[in-house]
């Protein structure tokens, strides 16, 4: 009683078919249009922004190496004026003990024998025991 007629379906079904073929057709293609341009603005938005960074991490670089070369600079200057300071200071030193040679000739003569015989000593002496 309920038996289905396939030649009054078919033409509907397959109609209704086409156009869900056409849809998708159409649906796929709005897809690929919309894929390239998303695409595109992507890349020009990345550009736009490497167009910003790059003059950016140019100056910073610029500012390093600028602080860095200060900072050597810098380094020399107290560099060289720890020099003149050890230098002062040594030339003093053996002023003193100049003077103090000449003032005390036999206890300078005594200090001198003193440590040579400790550093005799320590180099004769066996430390692995």
């Amino acid at each position: 009683m309920f038996q289905p007629r396939s030649s009054e379906f078919d033409p509907r079904v397959s109609a209704i078919v086409e156009h869900l073929r056409a849809i998708e057709a159409e649906l796929g293609a709005i897809g690929k249009i919309a894929g390239r341009r998303a695409s595109s603005g992507a890349s020009a938005t990345a550009n736009q922004i490497v167009d910003a960074i790059v003059p950016i991490l140019n100056d910073l670089t610029n500012r390093l190496r600028r602080g860095q070369q200060t900072a050597l600079a810098e380094a020399k200057g107290v560099g060289a004026e720890a020099v003149k300071a050890g230098v002062r200071a040594g030339n003093d030193a053996l002023d003193r003990l100049g003077d103090q040679a000449k003032q005390r000739p036999l206890f300078t003569m005594a200090v001198t024998l003193g440590i040579g015989m400790l550093i005799g000593f320590a180099t004769q002496w066996d430390w692995n025991d």
